[in-house]
């Protein structure tokens, strides 16, 4: 359910960083480790994925709405979820790199860093069924990688999830044309390695997307270089955007069938649902935003980086 999102989103801006952060709260959040801290997600997702899936579906994350617009009936809500993923899609150019694909005739290799159940995994791999689209999702949560590869096996999509560090992969240089990551940039606790791996991961002449919740710019002009080759297209504040999902994550919380569900479920995920308060605190007052970031590989090696003076993720 939307509440979880919103949780984890809380619980992982109060994680440590290695990137610029609030003073306050590096200092005060001093010791956990990498290992402690991708253990502690995995846990929580494990516990709490089923019960989002049994109200919300297959997309773990927030919906996109047009200016002025407000939250509706559960079916345009979840719709909105969708919407999300296309606005990204365009806004990074996934559509030029499908025609590519489809025209050299090989298949368009994508990559999904922080999967969940693989609803964003299936949507891409149907909308680029015709560049033959083959997707591979990663999460730290063994459950959401089990129940994710059913529903794709389920759709007889080649969508293949894994539990694994998005941070540490295998993969070979340039394995993918398009590397996504919806919402999850937040749980990286090393954000400049983070992006340097999303970036070697990017074949030349593809897309990069980064859809996350990010700390204000702190330091007016900051920016944030990793991979050579990697060039930003387009950086967008959608907070206003997302900003009508809150009232249905209010709505889908109290229901009684929610609260009996997240009374089965483990302290993390009780303790995540507390930390919203913290998170609606920071989107009142401007401390974090909800930002898309979309770049491009340069087709050829040379002096371009990725340089981004936006938010802090």
């Amino acid at each position: 359910m939307s509440w979880l999102l919103l949780a984890a989103s809380a619980t992982a801006l109060t994680a440590p960083r290695r990137t610029a952060v609030a003073p306050r709260a590096a200092v005060a959040l001093q010791g956990r480790s990498d290992a402690q801290l991708k253990r502690g997600i995995a846990e929580f997702y494990d516990e709490s994925s089923g019960i989002w899936e049994d109200v919300w579906g297959e997309h773990m994350h927030h919906g996109w709405y047009e200016p002025g617009e407000k939250a509706g009936t559960m079916e345009r809500d979840v719709a909105a979820q969708s919407t999300m993923i296309d606005k990204a899609l365009e806004l990074c150019g996934a559509a030029d790199v499908a025609a590519r694909c489809e025209a050299a005739g090989r298949p368009m290799r994508i990559l999904d860093v922080g999967c969940g159940i693989g609803g964003s995994s299936r949507h891409m791999a149907r909308r680029f069924a015709g560049a033959q689209a083959t997707c591979v999702g990663l999460t730290l949560s063994p459950e959401q990688a089990r129940r994710g590869n059913e529903l794709s096996r389920e759709a007889g999509l080649d969508v293949t999830l894994e539990a694994r560090d998005a941070t540490n992969t295998t993969f070979a240089d340039g394995s993918f044309d398009l590397v996504w990551s919806m919402e999850s940039g937040e749980h990286m606790p090393d954000k400049a390695k983070f992006v340097a791996e999303l970036g070697r991961l990017c074949a030349p002449g593809g897309r990069v997307s980064v859809v996350t919740w990010c700390h204000r710019d702190l330091q007016r002009g900051r920016k944030l270089n990793a991979q050579r080759g990697v060039t930003a297209r387009g950086v967008r504040d959608w907070t206003a955007n997302i900003a009508p999902f809150w009232p249905a994550v209010a709505r889908s919380s109290l229901k009684w069938s929610s609260l009996k569900k997240l009374r089965k479920t483990g302290l993390k995920t009780i303790r995540g649902a507390v930390a919203i308060l913290f998170m609606i605190l920071g989107y009142k007052l401007g401390t974090v935003k909800f930002v898309a970031v979309a770049a491009a590989k340069d087709e050829a090696p040379g002096d371009a980086k990725w340089a981004w003076s936006g938010p802090v993720f």
